[in-house]
């Protein structure tokens, strides 16, 4: 088994409810997730920040097909989601988890992890802050 890391997994087609609460079945129970919005600093622009929201992870490295499964599971569950607020429960699910990863498969895959080290960060924002 990989050893635990911290890394940032883009939030794109990753529902809120489905990520927080089903990443335990994916990492395990000593994993941990948070939303997090990842801070890309450009040399052109150093004090605009430009933020892409996602989740901080702590845990062993997810793998593809287990982001794949959270997006389907996402993609579920936000239809359903839209379905009981126009109270339109009783229609079925026709959702196909092998269409959806076809229909991805031919998409440029976006959701990759990347590794983040919040204490590096954390000490910047700090030493900002105090300069102003």
């Amino acid at each position: 088994m990989s050893p635990e890391s911290q890394y940032w997994l883009p939030g794109y087609g990753l529902s809120r409810h489905i990520v927080l609460g089903h990443i335990h079945y994916f990492l395990g129970p000593s994993a941990s997730v948070r939303p997090y919005s990842y801070q890309v600093h450009r040399a052109s622009t150093p004090t605009a920040r430009h933020g892409r929201e996602g989740y901080l992870i702590v845990g062993v490295p997810i793998t593809r097909e287990q982001i794949e499964d959270l997006a389907a599971m996402s993609h579920e569950y936000e239809k359903q989601e839209a379905l009981r607020m126009t109270s339109q429960t009783s229609v079925s699910s026709s959702y196909n988890y092998s269409d959806g990863a076809s229909r991805q498969s031919s998409e440029p895959y976006i959701n990759e992890i990347i590794p983040v080290d919040t204490s590096r960060t954390r000490r910047r924002v700090e030493s900002e802050s105090r300069g102003r």
